[in-house]
Order: C-alpha cells, then structure tokens, then sequence
C-alpha cells in the first residue's frame, strides 16, 4: 500500500512537471483541455461517488491525492482511472 501510494505520488509530481515543461515551450490552444486536466477530468467522472464521502471539500489535485491515499476503498472504475493517470506519466 505504502509503496502504491509513493508511486503514485510521484507520477504526478512527474506529471505535473512534464506538463509545465510542455506549456512553457508549446501552450495548447484554450478550446482544448491539456492532459492534466482531461484526466482530472475522467477520475472526477469515475470517482464522483467515492469522492464527496472519502473527500469531502477537496477538488482538483487534492481530491486527487486524498482518493490516491484510500485507493484501497475505491472502487473498481476510480482505481482504475487513478492508475491510468499514474501510468501515463510514465508514456512519453
């Protein structure tokens, strides 16, 4: 669990990184979301359930470090969206 959860603490440091990197040398046209917030964007979709009860008050990147912090009491779909935003900070 430990270990889950400090890999997936530093995908997202790596992510956000690799995104701040990619907006300062070629910004994305605004009509489009980056993807950063297109992942936000489908966890908070498969995660809306856990997200109110297991973190209340919280958006964003908080919600998403305290849904990463009870992966264990998600279900199926939101661990599975919260992987696959860990894994594709890994994707070039």
């Amino acid at each position: 669990m430990t270990l889950r959860c400090l890999l997936l603490i530093g995908c997202l440091a790596a992510t956000g990184y690799a995104q701040a990197q990619t907006q300062a040398s070629d910004p994305a046209p605004a009509t489009q979301p980056s993807g950063w917030e297109a992942a936000l964007k489908t966890i908070t979709e498969a995660c809306k359930g856990q997200t109110p009860q297991l973190c209340p008050g919280l958006s964003g990147e908080t919600a998403l470090a305290c849904l990463q912090s009870n992966y264990d009491k998600l279900t199926p779909a939101c661990k599975d969206a919260v992987m696959k935003l860990a894994k594709s900070a890994f994707t070039p």
